[in-house]
């Protein structure tokens, strides 16, 4: 004889399934949630595109020891040098988007690369979710000290006198440190001829050797060749006058005042990270930003602390690849 259970307490069996099965649908339909509550769990990597050692690792490894400190986990330092960041970004653009691959980027391998490189393995735009732009430095134009001008001014009659005679260096043509200095030759009326180069180191060197006659850099580059006189300053590319450097007047000061720009730093992670982690690091970057020693350490390398929003960064690179989309239009440069 088959003994059945009371009505209530088939009923009650029934209720209980049912409410594992929902609780087991939206555990499968909120993963996502789940992951950004959790995070982080483990170390992040922090993907840097340039080699150990140079200004921008220097910047990156500052801020992952805060970050780290911030997080309660390891901020690792992985440098993928080559093609200017953009190998190191595609590796980022590939990755799990579960907030432990973190891309540290500049300017070349987001604004610049899109407009130079034909088949781009990646789109920035759609590709990656701005966390906040770090900081920045302006340009500093400097010369040869054999070279005559002696000011922006002087630098832009000189070739205007001398059409396509006049060299600068750059680290190439998907740099911020081109597309300024054409900017330049199309506010000037002016035309220089663009000599590129693997990094600051070489172009530096030549310049200081008159083999090419000016170039663009960062202050934390060219600032001690300022001083010692193996390079001198025409002009620098920021709203004021650097206060470790005030004898050099601005590009805004000679009459030009598209001229205000240079190297940046940001973070981005993969499509399709949980707003909660890009909300998470975010929050963390701009504690960490906030540092007294971090400030310090930026600041003795000219590097303007910022930390904007997710929001701000992507009007920002937004703007950013627009003008430099409108030189490349004007130059006739194609991506190849």
């Amino acid at each position: 004889m088959i003994v059945r259970a009371p009505a209530i307490l088939r009923t009650r069996r029934r209720a209980l399934a049912a409410l594992c099965s929902l609780a087991g649908l939206l555990a499968a339909a909120h993963p996502v949630a789940a992951l950004a509550e959790a995070w982080p769990a483990k170390p992040i990597r922090l993907i840097v595109g340039y080699p150990p050692g140079g200004g921008t690792d220097t910047v990156a490894r500052m801020l992952a020891q805060q970050l780290g400190q911030e997080l309660k986990q390891p901020v690792v330092v992985e440098n993928r040098a080559g093609a200017s960041g953009t190998i190191a970004t595609q590796q980022v653009v590939r990755a799990e988007p579960d907030g432990y691959t973190v891309l540290f980027a500049t300017a070349s391998p987001l604004t610049g690369a899109p407009l130079t490189v034909k088949d781009l393995p990646y789109d920035p735009m759609n590709d990656l979710i701005p966390v906040t732009r770090i900081g920045g430095g302006p340009f500093i134009l400097v010369a040869n000290p054999g070279f005559p001008p002696n000011t922006l001014p002087e630098l832009v009659e000189y070739a205007r006198s001398r059409p396509g005679e006049v060299n600068y260096a750059s680290p190439g043509i998907m740099t911020a440190n081109f597309f300024f200095s054409e900017q330049l030759n199309m506010d000037a009326g002016i035309k220089t001829t663009n000599v590129p180069y693997r990094g600051s180191a070489a172009l530096l060197n030549d310049v200081m050797a008159g083999q090419v006659q000016y170039t663009l850099d960062t202050p934390g580059t060219t600032l001690p060749f300022i001083r010692n006189g193996k390079l001198k300053a025409l002009a620098i590319f920021s709203d004021q006058r650097l206060d470790r450097a005030p004898q050099i007047p601005t590009a805004k000061e000679s009459g030009y005042p598209n001229l205000v720009g240079g190297s940046w730093y940001g973070l981005l992670l993969p499509k399709g990270t949980p707003p909660g982690i890009v909300d998470g690091l975010y929050k963390a970057t701009k504690t960490a930003l906030s540092s007294a020693d971090v400030r310090a350490a930026m600041e003795a390398r000219d590097v303007m602390v910022e930390g904007s929003s997710p929001d701000e960064f992507r009007s920002y690179l937004q703007a950013e690849f627009k003008r430099w989309q409108d030189v490349t239009q004007k130059l006739g440069i194609k991506p190849q």
